[in-house]
Formats: C-alpha cells, structure tokens, sequence
C-alpha cells in the first residue's frame, strides 16, 4: 500500500551501499539484511565505520552508491514524520540546551506523531507515560534533566525514543559510559522490548563480550567495511579479531553464559622479557610512526633512515629518541647518507620496510634492504610494495620479488608484523 512500509520487508537493507564525508570515503560497498524482530550489534574498531553505518541508515546521510530501505521504503523518500514512526535514535550522550523536566523531554518524542498544529492529545500523553514507566523514570518526570545522574538521562533518552512507539530503535554507544548498574539497566529495558514488543533493536558497541551476550547477531565493520556477519559463535574468532582489532586477543567460552569472551593478553606482555634486538627501520612520509611505536612498546631498539629532514617520520623518530640517518629535504638519498644507513644495517639484528613510497630519490633504501637480506639479517618487507612504486620503469615490483624468493618475509597488517617478529623473537639468539 503506497505510503506505508511493505508487509514482511526486512527492518533494513543495505544493498551495496558506499558514503562518506564530502572527500572522505567511509562507508564501502556494504551489503546486510535486519530482519523485524531481530537484536543485532555493530562492532569494531574505532573508525570503521559504525557511527556512518548508523547515520546513513536514519537518513542523516545520503549515500554515494547503492540503496538504503527501511522496511521496504528507502530512506531518503521518507518524510520527518514517517521517518519518526519507523525509528527511534538514542545518541550517546542526549544535550538539553533549555531547562526541560523529564516529562519534556520524552515528550518531544511525540513532535513527529502530533496532529497538524502540533499540541499533544490523550495518546500523546498515554505514549510518554508509557515509556516513562517502562524505562522507570516516571518519578522523576518533574526533575530537570540536566540536573539528572548520567544513568538516568540515558534512561530518559530511551524513553524519549520509545515514546515515539518506533519499530526499530538504534542505539550508538548509548552505555558506553555508563557505570555497569545503569548499562545493565538500559540493556534489560533493551532486551525486554526486544522480546515481548518486537522492537527491532541495532546497537553499535564497543564492548564485545557485552555485545556477544545480548544480541543474536554481531556485525564487524573494518575500515568502512563489513567484514564478517554472523552468530556470536561464528563472529568472535580469535584469529578474526586480532586481525581487526590489531592487537593480540584470546576468545574463550565463558563457563557461566556459554557466550564467547575476549580478552586481551597484557599478562603475558608484562612477563615478557625486553627483546633485547635492534630493528632497522626504512620507513618516510608517516609511515613508520606506527612502526616506531609499537616496537617501542614491544621492547625493541631502533634505528631508522635513511629519511629526509622535516619529514614526519623523522620528526617521530626525533621524538621518540631514535637513532636516524637523515638527508636535506626534498633531497635524493647521497652516498654519505647510505654509507652511515649500512652501518647501522650492519649493526641491526633485522630490517623492516614500511608502507613507504618509492621513488628515484629513496629507492637506494630498497637497495640496502637487499643488502641486508643477502648478509644474511631477516627482512620483513610490507605487502603491495608495486602498488607504492614512483620509480621511472617500475623496478620496485621486480626487487620486491626478488627478495621475497630470497627469504624475506611479507607483511599485510601491525599484528601479522608483530606475530611474525615474535617468532623471530623466540628462535633468534639476542644481540650481543
């Protein structure tokens, strides 16, 4: 019926969808399926794009490419007030510029349903009630808001959703600073209209074992990407979330829920000894700052160059306090320069390349990466080095094959680095 959402439509489809920020790309070619009823999270590491998925899909952002549908309808052909009977948004934090009470506020959850000259009636008023109750703020209905604990304006922001008797509410981090006894709260209010009024429930989490406890399907953004979506069970791989959360983790079965658990392994980081290794870096325009941090962290000593002064990697590594080799600025890598990298190369006990690019001016570091490979140091090469070459010829792509056919060892990501350099930890002797 034209209008109205389609019987039986899923609650939101994304097909295809890609958006962003004027030049700034989020969201990619993201695809899935919300059926009515269903209570599902988004997880994922900050800048994945969970925070965009959640605004594209109220219609706060139109997307670039591909189609966004709410129960049938898509998005961006719903008026205010059809938009505001389908969904309900709880922000992380509700802002009241104004000294309104508790009963105002979920009142203004109405302000899209009112008649034509916008003055409350009878269901107007049974709606707020009702939603106060549910969310136990009713006593609290002649309060200020601002004056309220953050518990309680996060259960007032509930019930100002509520109170507009959507069929989806959308949740972005909405407990996320709350202390456990009011995020418990909100998420049995949560989990109760899930169930007995079928209110179809998206929230986006930080917490993961919350997340894995609550809803009946997680889905985990990477870099604007959905990269997997699924059960609890088939999301909360160990190896999965290391991968996109770039840091060591541990997935076990909680012996209480039955419910998949995280938790990261800062216990056995502090046992570990300090490497006790020293790792050249050849990195240049920001791309070994990571680098530099993490193997600071790990307990690694640095060196790093050949760099150009003022380039931010050798602002970092100043910074940082690590011993770099550096040439004029905007200036191609001379032999003095070279001469003083191969000697801390020499000094080293492995090398490591970035995600640097290459061109005619620094390719003599790929070169003395070459050299260290064929004295025999481990070279841990960052993966597409083709896709980085500025080189007249392309000669990257063919050195790049050559040494790893040579043993040297590819990286796509810190985390698959940070393994393979923890194997090398445990099987080479430390420097002397």
């Amino acid at each position: 019926m034209p209008g109205f959402p389609e019987l039986n439509a899923p609650a939101l489809d994304f097909r295809g969808v890609s958006a962003g920020y004027r030049t700034r790309p989020v969201l990619q070619e993201v695809d899935f399926q919300i059926e009515e009823g269903e209570f599902v999270s988004v997880i994922g590491p900050n800048g994945s794009g969970k925070s965009t998925m959640l605004k594209t899909a109220t219609g706060l952002l139109r997307p670039s490419v591909g189609r966004v549908e709410l129960f049938g309808r898509e998005v961006s052909s719903l008026k205010p007030r059809e938009r505001a009977s389908l969904i309900g948004v709880v922000p992380q934090k509700l802002e009241s510029p104004m000294a309104f009470t508790v009963a105002e506020i979920v009142m203004l959850g109405r302000s899209g349903t009112r008649g034509r000259w916008g003055v409350a009636d009878s269901k107007d008023y049974d709606s707020v009630e009702r939603a106060m109750i549910y969310t136990n703020v009713l006593d609290l209905r002649e309060r200020l808001f601002n004056e309220l604990s953050a518990g309680e304006q996060q259960r007032t922001a509930l019930a100002m959703a509520l109170a507009q008797e959507p069929r989806i509410i959308m949740l972005d981090e909405s407990i996320a600073h709350l202390d456990i006894n009011h995020s418990q709260e909100v998420l049995r209010i949560l989990m109760s209209i899930n169930r007995e009024e079928k209110i179809t429930v998206l929230l986006v989490s930080h917490d993961l074992n919350l997340a894995a406890q609550i809803a009946g399907r997680l889905m985990l953004m990477q870099g604007g990407r959905l990269v997997c979506n699924g059960t609890p069970g088939e999301v909360m791989k160990q190896d999965l979330l290391s991968r996109v959360y770039d840091c060591e983790l541990r997935v076990r079965e909680d012996p209480y829920t039955g419910h998949p658990s995280v938790m990261g392994v800062l216990d056995a980081a502090l046992r570990r000894p300090p490497a006790e290794r020293r790792m050249h870096v050849i990195s240049g325009g920001g791309s070994g700052i990571e680098l530099f941090r993490r193997l600071q962290i790990e307990g690694y000593e640095m060196t790093a160059g050949v760099l150009n002064r003022l380039d931010s990697d050798a602002e970092a590594a100043r910074a940082l306090d690590i011993d770099c080799v550096l040439e004029q600025p905007f200036s191609a890598i001379g032999p003095e320069a070279l001469e003083a990298a191969r000697l801390m190369v020499a000094r080293s006990d492995g090398v490591i390349v970035s995600r640097v690019p290459f061109g005619p001016g620094n390719l003599v570091n790929l070169e003395l990466a070459a050299e260290a490979l064929k004295a025999g140091k481990p070279l841990w090469l960052a993966a597409e080095a083709a896709e980085r070459d500025y080189t007249p010829g392309k000669k990257v792509a063919d050195i790049s094959r050559q040494l790893i056919a040579s043993g040297a060892q590819e990286w796509g990501n810190m985390h698959e680095l940070m393994a393979q350099l923890s194997v090398d930890r445990g099987t080479q002797p430390g420097r002397s």
